[in-house]
């Protein structure tokens, strides 16, 4: 049986994270947003991300993850390097303040996650993350 209780859960809870994070961008006077940091995330993480890699992973338009990727450019986070295996992309990589920003955004993220786990069992934890990667499959395959 169908219930909308979990859907609306779940949308709960990932608007608590937004909001919490922009919140908290805010607060430092960043200036960027959620999908800036989920940006400067993926390429700090993955060497050679070019931005179609970033537009794939999170499943948007090219034009969005490129006006993304041309604001982290102007605020000197990123910066642009050729790709020797295709003239027509490029690989994005931090620049030294965007790495000094990401480790701050690490510890904000980190603050907050231990925020939102305060009193909750690990074995929970666990459960929670099993059956939200389980939720995630099965929309992905059957949708």
């Amino acid at each position: 049986m169908f219930k909308a209780i979990n859907i609306e859960a779940t949308f709960h809870l990932a608007h608590a994270i937004k909001q919490q994070l922009n919140n908290q961008l805010d607060i430092q006077n960043l200036g960027i947003s959620p999908m800036h940091v989920r940006v400067l995330k993926i390429i700090g993480e993955i060497p050679g991300s070019t931005a179609m890699d970033i537009a794939a992973l999170f499943k948007r338009d090219k034009a969005q993850i490129t006006r993304l990727v041309n604001h982290l450019i102007d605020q000197e986070l990123i910066t642009k390097k050729p790709n020797p295996n295709d003239k027509r992309s490029q690989f994005l990589e931090l620049t030294a303040t965007g790495a000094v920003l990401q480790g701050k955004l690490k510890a904000l993220s980190d603050k907050m996650e231990s925020r939102m786990i305060e009193g909750i069992k690990e074995e929970d934890l666990e459960i929670f993350s099993q059956v939200a990667q389980q939720m995630k499959n099965n929309l992905i395959d059957r949708f």
